[in-house]
């Protein structure tokens, strides 16, 4: 598996706007259906648009995981197929050639839309809990008084002693 076999970016942002507006586009704030494009976003395949409802900019990305990123989408996609097989997070950062760090900001981003749905879903209502410890405080323990010759004594040491 490598980086090459994603398609180019310019498929890939074509690929996000079909799967994001199958009926034509519609404003991200409004949902209105008077959007204008005008133009691409620094000669990226990005294309930006202009709501006439509204009066908002927005552009391919705006609203979505991709939001805010410098990545190009065709890494994102790659670092999505790589998921299903349950590849490490520093495989993926070494095979895309990014440090661990963003790869893991990636993968947090996409498995909180992916999973988080799911467990909304699955923790609605009653929720029953196997087994839980609760800790009860400090019942049971000792309070020493602290004066100067304890605290010389005890320091580093816990305050609190079993009786």
């Amino acid at each position: 598996m490598n980086i090459e076999s994603v398609p180019d970016e310019e498929e890939c942002y074509k690929l996000l706007r079909e799967m994001r507006w199958p009926d034509g586009v519609r404003c991200v704030y409004c949902g209105s259906e008077h959007v204008v494009r005008t133009g691409r976003w620094r000669d990226t395949p990005n294309q930006r648009y202009h709501c006439r409802s509204c009066d908002k900019w927005f552009n391919d990305k705006t609203g979505t995981i991709f939001q805010d990123t410098r990545l190009p989408l065709r890494v994102w996609f790659f670092v999505a197929f790589m998921l299903q097989f349950k590849v490490s997070i520093l495989e993926i950062s070494k095979t895309v050639g990014i440090n661990y760090k963003s790869a893991y900001h990636m993968v947090k981003r996409l498995r909180s839309t992916v999973y988080g749905k799911d467990i909304g879903d699955k923790l609605r209502g009653v929720v029953e809990m196997g087994e839980a410890y609760v800790k009860a405080g400090s019942k049971g323990m000792e309070v020493i008084e602290r004066t100067e010759e304890t605290w010389l004594e005890n320091k580093g040491k816990r305050h609190l002693r079993h009786g």
